[in-house]
């Protein structure tokens, strides 16, 4: 159900809670959903809810929790984002916090990555740009997303160093066990193309072996 039109002087903006509420009432209703068939839906993707609990929810009697939220989403097909941004053509505006009041379009620019609250940091929000989200829409300037994008590749080159010494680490101990006993010529071998391939010194492994 929309809301009731009135002249933007005296419209009050949409709280979070009401934003979603509004975008799940409207995506229900274009897809002739009822309460009904919406629990229906949400029951056979494993979230069970009774019609009365669902009718509460939906009419903001009580609170909608965020695994709600996203079952929600799950149920009618869409992006979590879907039921979190507004459309642009109205004169809708969006508090997403008390005293921050901001218009439809930078409000889905701020949900969506493309550009911060008024007031906010560039830089901060450049450096925890949402996963999965294109760099390049990101507002900033030259240097803002420059910095966004060495922070990321920084972090990822971090995950990378660490899993190839664990990979390392594993494959030392396989290299070792190959080597156990009298190994034939085909494990020596895969031994040595193994530790070849990441760097592992297997010296200590043969010294040991002439040792015992």
């Amino acid at each position: 159900m929309a809301r009731p039109k009135s002249s933007p002087a005296t419209q009050a903006p949409f709280t979070p809670a009401e934003l979603v509420l509004h975008r799940i009432r409207t995506i229900s209703e274009r897809q002739g959903l009822s309460i009904s068939a919406l629990a229906q839906r949400l029951l056979d993707h494993g979230f069970v809810i009774s019609d009365n609990r669902l009718w509460n929810l939906v009419s903001g009697r009580t609170k909608l929790h965020v695994d709600t939220l996203f079952a929600i989403a799950a149920a009618l097909g869409v992006s979590p984002l879907a039921l979190q941004t507004v459309p642009t053509e109205g004169d809708e505006e969006v508090e997403p916090a008390p005293g921050v009041r901001v218009s439809a379009t930078r409000f889905n620019a701020w949900m969506t990555g493309t550009g911060p609250l008024p007031g906010s940091s560039k830089s901060t929000y450049a450096e925890h740009h949402p996963y999965g989200a294109q760099l390049g829409r990101f507002r900033g300037d030259l240097d803002q997303r420059a910095q966004a994008v060495a922070l990321r590749l920084a972090t990822h080159a971090d995950e990378a160093a660490a899993a190839a010494e664990t990979l390392r680490e594993q494959a030392h101990a396989y290299a070792a066990n190959l080597l156990e006993g009298e190994p034939s010529e085909d494990l020596v071998r895969s031994a040595e193309a193994l530790s070849k391939r990441l760097g592992i010194d297997l010296s200590e492994l043969n010294m040991r072996e002439n040792d015992a």
